[in-house]
């Protein structure tokens, strides 16, 4: 297993839920983006989510999308999938990716913070 943690701009929070329950383990992953309660210096908001996943997540997100038995948007899942970025700061228009076991590392190279301290 790997840690992941991806800022999702509020825009695309409920696209990333459904390529979340695409990609994750049950209907449950499609909650896996809540709240925007992250920021950058610009100001933008985020969902963050951190979590470990399998080893072949990354591919899996780069690859073509087959519908979970529990059901997915589809369409939604794409458009996600579409601007998947790995490494960088967060950017309001993309889901950006960072791997490694350390959140609070990941936070500073998104160069988010969290408005609940």
């Amino acid at each position: 297993m790997i840690r992941v943690t991806i800022a999702c701009p509020e825009a695309l929070v409920a696209d990333a839920n459904e390529l979340a329950r695409v990609l994750g383990y049950s209907a449950a992953d499609g909650e896996t983006y809540g709240a925007a309660r992250w920021r950058d210096a610009g100001g933008n908001r985020y969902a963050v989510a951190s979590g470990l996943v399998s080893e072949g997540f990354a591919a899996a997100a780069q690859s073509a999308l087959a519908e979970p038995e529990w059901g997915a948007d589809m369409a939604a899942a794409a458009r996600a999938q579409m601007l998947i970025t790995i490494g960088g700061p967060a950017d309001p228009a993309r889901l950006v990716a960072v791997f490694g076991e350390d959140a609070e590392a990941a936070y500073g190279l998104l160069g988010v913070v969290s408005d609940t301290g």
